[in-house]
């Protein structure tokens, strides 16, 4: 009872190309395109102890937050299409409506 040999798994993994919808040959480098980012605003954190540095003192650091990009949508390309690509869409996030402006109005 012999056993079928097989290539390792490395050598046998395909995918199919978001942009050209392509299934790739073996071996083939598949990279990852980001397509879609919105804007993110962190907020502050409490105090977190910091350890090592000087002397391993223990030194309390604020997180003061901040903003940046968050990858919304990221997708596998083939090379070619990889290199065919421009700057990811920015979504604009809907701000949730203040609770005034969902009540409803009294007539009087």
């Amino acid at each position: 009872m012999g056993h079928a040999k097989t290539e390792p798994l490395t050598e046998q993994i395909m995918f199919r190309c978001y942009f050209c919808q392509q299934i790739t040959p073996p071996k083939t480098t598949r990279h990852s395109v980001v397509i879609e980012t919105r804007e993110k605003k962190y907020s502050t954190r409490r105090r977190e102890p910091k350890r090592g540095g000087f002397r391993n003192r223990d030194d309390s650091v604020q997180d003061r937050g901040g903003q940046g990009m968050e990858i919304m949508k990221e997708v596998d390309a083939c090379p070619e299409c990889a290199a065919k690509q421009g700057e990811p869409k920015i979504v604009v996030a809907e701000s949730p409506a203040s609770p005034e402006s969902n009540a409803p109005s009294a007539i009087e």
